[in-house]
């Protein structure tokens, strides 16, 4: 199956306390971040889409206490949870599930 890119936008992955400005390319295959060349954190993260459980959307907090919705928190089966801060999080957790359910569709269909 040829990779497409299905969606893509700026995207900083939080890394421990700190976001990992970059950009998130969302393809029919898996979810890629890519720090942007200023990042200090250089390494790329790529998650296939048959790693992902679930899509979930929150909010971070600006100065501990002022909620932003920008929040994307994709989760793993092995359980690991990754959060993402991008814009139009609804528009990213609607692409993201879709984008699984077909991955899963055509992997029934190669079996």
């Amino acid at each position: 199956m040829e990779e497409k890119v299905l969606k893509n936008g700026n995207g900083n992955l939080w890394k421990g306390s700190r976001p990992i400005q970059g950009k998130l390319f969302l393809t029919n295959q898996k979810l890629h971040h890519r720090p942007n060349l200023t990042a200090m954190h250089r390494k790329e993260r790529n998650v296939m889409l048959s790693e992902i459980k679930a899509v979930e959307i929150g909010n971070t907090m600006a100065y501990g206490f002022i909620p932003l919705p920008n929040e994307l928190k994709v989760i793993l089966h092995d359980g690991e949870e990754l959060k993402y801060i991008v814009n139009r999080r609804r528009k990213w957790q609607e692409a993201i599930e879709q984008a699984v359910k077909e991955y899963a569709g055509d992997a029934e269909g190669r079996r």
